[in-house]
Parts: C-alpha cells; sequence; structure tokens
C-alpha cells in the first residue's frame, strides 16, 4: 500500500507514518488501534516482527475498470478488497483441509495466440453449459446472471461481489491459480453489465492473459489489444455469431432496415445487452463503426434518462445483512463455511470472521441460501 493511503487510512502526516515503519516513532495504542481497524488487520499483527507468510497480494491478477486507466495507486478500497479476497482464498483451502476434502483444480487452458475466437467461445460454452435455448428461457438478466454465478462455481471458480467500490475504480477483477482461480464483479453495476463482466475475466482466466481491462464496449480505442480480444470473445461467448444471423429479426433488419425494437428482441432472447448485440454486428462488419458509435452513445442516453426517470420513485435499498454477504461472497464460499461449521470444524465466532463479521442469528437465512 502506497505510504500516502497508509498514511490517509490512520489520520497522520506520510512524515509521521514514514518514522513508525522505521522505528523512529511508535504509534499511540489508539492509533495502532484505528490503523488495524483501517486496513482490516488484527490488531495482534503489529507486535510480530516480521507479517504472517500466507498473507501475500496475488500477483496474476486483471484489474477491470473504465477507459482502461491504469491504477498505479490503488484506492485504499482496492487494497481492503484485493485483501479481502485473498484471506478468503487462503480460508477455502484450509476449510477442505479440515472437511478433508480433495481441492478442485482448474486447469483447463486455451492459448490465445494461437485459438481462434469462436473456438475459445465455443470451449466456455461448453464449460458453462450455456445453449442458445437456455439463454432463451431466463426470465430476466438477474436469473442469467445467476445462472452463470452457479456454473462458474460448480468448474471450482471463486466469484465474488464488490459492494464499496465505485465502478469507476474496478469494474472486475480476476486472479489465476490452478485451486481455486477467482473472478470479482461489481456489485453497483446492472446484471447485464455483470454477465458481460463474468464471461471477460474468464476469457482471462482461460487464457492466462493478466492485464488492465476495458470496459464494455467492444472496440473502444482500447490500447491493449488482448483486451479487445477478450472483449470480442465474451461477446461471441454469450452470441454466437451463427445464432445471432440466423435470428428472424436479424434477417427483417437485413430486408426492412434498422429497427432498434428487433434488436432489443434479440438481445433478450440472449439475455444480454442492446450493446453486446451491436458489438457482434460491428465485429461481424455488419455495421460500420461510426453506426456503432451513434448507437452506442444513443442506448447510453437512453439509459441515463431511464434512471433520471427512476430515481425519485426508487427507494434506496436496504439489504439485510445475509443478503449482503451472500451477494459478496458467492454460494460456493458461503457453503464452504456453513458445511465446517455445520460438521462443528470451526466455532460460531470463526463462521463469522469467515463471513466478513455476520453475526450467528443470521446464519439460518445463510444455509437456507446456499443450500438451496
Amino acid at each position: 500500500m502506497p505510504v500516502d493511503i497508509a498514511a490517509k487510512a490512520v489520520g497522520v502526516t506520510v512524515d509521521k507514518y514514514q518514522s513508525w515503519e522505521t522505528g523512529k516513532q511508535l504509534p499511540t495504542i489508539n492509533q495502532a488501534k484505528k490503523f488495524a481497524q483501517k486496513v482490516k488487520i488484527p490488531y495482534a499483527w503489529l507486535f510480530l516482527d516480521s507479517p504472517p507468510e500466507k498473507f501475500k497480494l496475488p500477483k496474476n491478477t486483471d484489474y477491470r475498470t473504465f477507459f482502461n486507466q491504469a491504477m498505479d495507486d490503488y484506492s485504499i478500497e482496492l487494497n481492503y478488497l484485493i485483501a479481502d479476497i485473498s484471506m478468503r482464498r487462503d480460508a477455502m483451502i484450509e476449510l477442505y483441509a479440515e472437511m478433508d476434502m480433495p481441492l478442485p483444480r482448474f486447469e483447463e487452458y486455451t492459448d490465445a495466440e494461437t485459438a481462434s475466437d469462436s473456438t475459445i467461445a465455443e470451449t466456455i460454452r461448453h464449460l458453462l453449459g450455456i445453449t442458445y435455448d437456455k439463454q432463451r428461457k431466463f426470465r430476466n438478466s438477474n436469473e442469467a446472471f445467476n445462472y452463470y454465478l452457479e456454473a462458474l462455481s460448480a468448474i471450482g471458480i471463486l466469484v465474488f461481489q464488490a459492494g464499496k467500490i465505485d465502478k469507476s475504480i474496478m469494474r472486475g477483477m480476476s486472479i489465476y491459480d490452478p485451486v481455486f482461480p477467482i473472478i470479482v464483479v461489481n456489485r453497483k453495476d446492472e446484471y447485464n453489465a455483470r454477465i458481460f463482466t463474468l464471461l471477460h475475466e474468464f476469457v482471462h482466466i482461460l487464457t492466462r492473459t493478466p492485464g488492465i481491462c476495458d470496459i464494455l464496449s467492444i472496440e473502444r480505442q482500447s490500447r491493449f489489444e488482448i483486451e479487445i480480444k477478450c472483449n470480442r470473445i465474451a461477446a461471441e461467448a454469450l452470441v454466437p455469431h451463427n445464432t445471432l444471423l440466423a435470428e428472424r429479426e436479424w434477417n427483417q433488419i437485413v430486408q426492412s432496415g434498422w429497427d432498434d425494437i428487433s434488436i432489443q428482441k434479440i438481445a433478450r432472447n440472449f439475455a444480454v445487452s442492446r450493446e453486446v448485440i451491436i458489438g457482434q454486428l460491428l465485429t461481424l462488419n455488419k455495421i460500420a463503426i461510426d453506426f456503432y458509435n451513434a448507437k452506442l452513445s444513443q442506448y447510453n442516453n437512453e439509459y441515463e434518462q431511464y434512471q433520471q426517470r427512476n430515481q425519485k420513485s426508487r427507494k434506496k435499498g436496504f439489504l439485510p445483512p445475509s443478503t449482503d454477504i451472500c451477494s459478496q461472497v458467492g454460494k460456493l464460499y458461503a457453503r464452504t463455511v456453513m458445511s465446517a461449521y455445520a460438521q462443528e470444524l470451526i466455532t460460531p465466532r470463526d463462521a463469522s470472521q469467515f463471513l466478513s463479521g455476520l453475526r450467528v442469528q443470521h446464519f439460518d437465512k445463510v444455509e437456507r441460501w446456499c443450500f438451496s
């Protein structure tokens, strides 16, 4: 963590904080406790001669932001998130050992340099069990999102949702390891956006290509060629081009001219946003880049107007504690913690700590959710 962020966390000057690190001065007990609380480490760690070896920030990490803005100095919230998800993964490994369960391994790999986009996309559809018939049956994007969460968890991938980070800082993140690779999406995004991020980050895991990621638009002047490729593969996995071009609504557009209602119907059939559909059409050279940009701007404006119209009538939602934590940690993680708790391998206090401080009184709701 950069020293200026660390100093800000505890409310002292950079010089004062650096004097603590060099040992020239010491914080007061209250300052030390405040610092430990702010950076989310046990207070006792500050008395150790060296940091615990098991806590290591992940190296093979991909961060997905808007407009490919590099995050050389991560915000303190993002640092917290990286620490949290790293410790959750450590907890999963420890709990599997406690329950004498073999650790799942995700070793599926496709070379992004040699494999075609369609080949990688087809691999993804096979791994996640995606079919066009299944996509058409999703009642809404929420249901589709939950399906992809379950499908990724089933192959041993931990999927977390960040609940307190602004979308401008982080939209998605992926960390590859053969044991419990991690994908993180931003809960502040709409479900369609989270679906695309899930698939985009899964491409990174499948192809072992860490890097800073692009936004939802398929060809938004990315400085990173791999990000354009990952966007194209994610779009192809969600909307295979052969199936798209066979859509009755697309053929009507070819014959009669552009129709946004038809595009919306196509997007609904695949349980994706209109932006993904026009991005695919751009990739397939069915529309020009200027037309794509105009439509993208139109759809963004329409969404902003929709948000403004509904802002007053929409009540600020309050998530029940169990729903909030379950949403953040995911079903695979919650199920593992609850299984260890049910087998009395961990104490209620341990289970609470694993679940971000959730009180024991909410455990029954977590159990009903993660075993449903």
